[in-house]
């Protein structure tokens, strides 16, 4: 059986994270492992410029914290409730990283929310995570007809490929396109992908504008992408495009 860990936190499309649980669940049969994160590592917004501790006002601030994780944790059961999930909410404590890398070890796919911009949370669990990821925004996943991959044939969209076709072996057609660039002779992650029994429609995208590259992406009941450089900031400040498909992209993003 198929299982999915599926991380809960400060994602603002919460209702699109627990409909593509449903689907998961329901539609293809995936065990659930429902997750909150109290991370231990919350007391480093509570300090100074000059990285000082505000000593003083510290238990404070972490009483109200911990009243406002455990509204959330209360609000996320009454939506499973309401929407006849009986999963538990599984609540762990410690470094968010470390806590969701423990418990990937017995799962096959991370499930977590985004927003439109990524933060550091979200980051380092794209830097530190060792399995499959699916990235839900303010779309949740609801069918599996439409597959695009970004295929540019390197190395990280062929890994991508490889854990979705084997998390996935009932889909069989995928879309493939890359951006700006003529058709090469010889694709071979289109190669791999059709010996391996999968039909792969490839284009190229003529799109000057990144807004209309978004557009098709968006298209997509899932788009497949390979795992972007560990220096995430550095890309953010030069405006790599990866980036801005996982902060801004509608459609569900999945990283192998």
């Amino acid at each position: 059986m198929r299982k999915a860990l599926v991380l809960f936190g400060n994602e603002i499309e919460r209702d699109a994270l627990i409909d593509t649980v449903i689907y998961l669940k329901r539609s293809l049969g995936f065990k659930i492992e429902a997750l909150y994160v109290r991370d231990v590592d919350r007391e480093k917004i509570m300090t100074t410029p000059d990285g000082l501790i505000m000593a003083g006002r510290v238990p404070l601030m972490l009483q109200g914290w911990d009243a406002v994780e455990q509204a959330e944790m209360d609000s996320l059961k009454k939506c499973f409730k309401d929407k006849g999930l009986e999963e538990e909410l599984v609540c762990d404590i410690g470094n968010i990283v470390d806590v969701v890398t423990d418990h990937m070890k017995t799962c096959d796919m991370l499930v977590i929310g985004k927003n439109d911009i990524l933060g550091e949370r979200e980051i380092n669990i794209l830097k530190g995570n060792y399995k499959t990821m699916l990235l839900i925004g303010d779309r949740p996943l609801q069918k599996m007809e439409k597959i695009y991959i970004g295929n540019d044939d390197g190395v990280k969209v062929n890994r991508s490929c490889y854990h979705f076709i084997h998390l996935f072996p009932e889909i069989t057609e995928f879309h493939s396109f890359v951006i700006n660039r003529d058709k090469q002779d010889k694709n071979q992650l289109i190669e791999y992908m059709e010996q391996n029994g999968k039909k792969v429609y490839h284009g190229e995208l003529n799109h000057n504008k990144y807004e209309d590259v978004l557009a098709k992406v968006d298209e997509a009941d899932i788009f497949i992408m390979g795992n972007l450089s560990r220096n995430y900031f550095l890309e953010k400040i030069v405006g790599k495009n990866g980036v801005k498909l996982l902060e801004k992209g509608k459609a569900p993003i999945f990283i192998g």
